[in-house]
């Protein structure tokens, strides 16, 4: 038989053929830390390493990947190795070989590091060198002592993970933070990044950020909206936070001073100062269980033309008052999803065709049933500058203690440092141990100190402000963009209303001191409620103040 004829069937066996001419190489280099790229030596000295190899084995270097720090345990979560793969695959011309100084640079992922190798050189055509001792998958043999090299440094990585893990989590037992600061705070330890920040132990500072947030978290307690946070903060400093990143700082109990991390079996009380306290935690997560339906949907966003979605309340169900608009007739409405009585779609305005009146016309009426007369306005004024001057003086007394605390506070702490400078015996564990139990109460009573309200410069102005807003509140409502209307109806109703759907009438939950006073004024008046006060059911015979503050009267 000659068997000649047959040598055009024959495979032509591309890679080998393509290898044996190819004598190009793809550098790749890695460390595990940002303190080994700065050391330079750990890069430097991979590279040193590939390009001996190269010129001793005459090849020719034509690219370079990585040359920073990665971590191996994952391989698709590298930027740089998974740009050299996609480089590698999407090449024209491929290197023969992607040359490495030790093979555990390349993954320590074990099986995973395999399936991608069995990739390169199976489907890409590409090999891998170990530089250090020669390996090559060119060879069977050198690839499986490749292979094995992948999987010992995974076993290296799951016993380095079984020391460090019982040490990391007695770590965050002791009430230390693992990782990146939150944003509000500066880290200082001994592994940051800046090394101005570089101390002996952890200490985590709140800082410039941290007490704009503080404001951002006190406003959400008092029920603001994040469309109108986000709005303030850039509006009053200047200050942009993502509606993402602003959503999900509600939900971190870092800020409450709590550390979850998944290592913990029970949370844990940090050693870092709280941003907001649990009180005010508390009152943010109320709000947001609240701020949802009971069916488990949010409620719908407001708008401009429904600025009481989600803050009135059906009277029949209890649930949050939803609202939408009919596009076809661009009409707006508000709804409750209750399915029993009468009134679930209520119309926002009234209309000459509507039989009943727009619920935005409503809040109107029901909003001048609280607004001052002349008589009643001298009254409120003498009424208001007693508050005032309380409150000043209140501010001015706690500031006074408050600096006096800092004054003995900071007089100890340097008594502390002298005798441990002047002494040879002191025991540097409980002088750490006490610095920082009075370093820590010197930063809460610095904290109190920059939370204590400022004195108003312009007390007359700041009256006739509150005078004004208390005689037409109805009309500084109705003129106002969504966010002064939601700042309005926040404010003076921090718990919502109540609404009637089928007659339209409003009920309060609780009320700001505010409409308090002036229910006070008009019963020593009349000798009784007003007719103003009940008219539709105005004043609950039940209510609770929140506090006389500037931001009542800068609407």
């Amino acid at each position: 038989m000659n068997l000649n004829k047959y040598n055009r069937f024959k495979k032509a066996g591309k890679v080998q053929e393509f290898n044996a001419r190819n004598k190009e190489l793809w550098m790749y280099t890695r460390v595990s830390s940002k303190e080994q790229t700065k050391k330079k030596y750990s890069i430097e000295g991979q590279r040193s390493s590939i390009k001996a190899y190269a010129r001793e084995n005459d090849y020719l270097i034509v690219k370079e990947h990585g040359g920073t720090y990665e971590s191996a345990k994952g391989d698709l979560t590298r930027r740089e190795f998974t740009q050299l793969l996609d480089s590698v695959k999407r090449a024209k011309k491929k290197p023969f070989a992607i040359a490495i100084k030790f093979i555990s640079r390349f993954s320590r992922s074990g099986g995973g590091a395999i399936g991608l190798v069995e990739e390169l050189v199976n489907n890409v055509g590409v090999h891998l060198i170990e530089t250090s001792t020669g390996l090559t998958t060119e060879l069977e043999k050198d690839r499986l002592e490749i292979y094995d090299k992948l999987l010992d440094s995974r076993r290296e990585n799951m016993v380095r993970l079984e020391r460090t893990l019982p040490a990391l989590k007695e770590f965050l037992e002791e009430g230390y933070w693992l990782g990146r600061a939150p944003r509000g705070y500066d880290m200082y330890g001994e592994r940051v990044s800046n090394f101005s920040n570089r101390i002996e132990g952890q200490k985590l500072v709140l800082n410039a950020e941290g007490r704009i947030l503080k404001k951002a978290w006190n406003w959400k307690a008092e029920g603001m909206s994040d469309v109108d946070i986000r709005y303030k903060l850039l509006d009053k400093f200047h200050f942009k936070i993502t509606k993402q990143n602003l959503s999900a700082m509600w939900g971190k109990p870092f800020y409450v001073g709590v550390n979850t991390n998944a290592m913990l079996d029970s949370p844990v009380r940090g050693r870092w100062p709280a941003l907001v306290s649990e009180d005010i935690w508390d009152q943010v997560q109320k709000r947001l269980d609240k701020a949802k339906r009971k069916s488990g949907y949010d409620i719908a966003p407001v708008s401009e033309h429904r600025p009481l979605t989600g803050f009135i309340y059906c009277s029949q169900c209890g649930a949050a008052i939803t609202s939408y608009i009919a596009k076809k007739k661009q009409v707006h409405y508000y709804k409750c999803q209750c399915q029993h009585g009468k009134g679930g779609n209520m119309n926002a305005y009234t209309t000459p065709r509507s039989l009943k009146p727009g619920v935005n016309n409503s809040f109107i009426d029901f909003l001048s049933n609280f607004e001052l007369g002349d008589v009643e306005k001298e009254l409120l004024k003498t009424q208001i500058k007693l508050l005032t001057q309380e409150h000043e003086e209140e501010k001015r007394s706690c500031s006074e203690m408050l600096g006096k605390e800092l004054v003995k506070m900071q007089n100890k702490l340097d008594k502390v440092n002298e005798k441990y400078l002047l002494s040879d015996d002191v025991n540097e564990t409980a002088f750490n141990k006490v610095k920082e139990k009075l370093e820590k109460e010197i930063d809460q009573i610095k904290e109190k100190l920059d939370d204590t309200p400022k004195n108003l410069s312009n007390q007359v102005n700041f009256i006739d402000k509150a005078l004004d807003f208390c005689q037409n509140i109805s009309v500084h409502w109705s003129s106002g963009d969504i966010h002064q209307k939601l700042k309005i109806q926040k404010t003076l109703f921090p718990e919502g209303l109540i609404i009637n759907p089928e007659t339209r009438q409003y009920r309060t939950i609780k009320m700001n001191s505010l409409i308090s006073v002036i229910a006070d004024i008009s019963k020593d008046e009349k000798g009784s409620k007003s007719k103003k006060a009940t008219r539709k059911g105005g004043l609950s015979s039940t209510v609770a103040g929140t506090g006389l503050e500037p931001v009542t009267f800068g609407l």
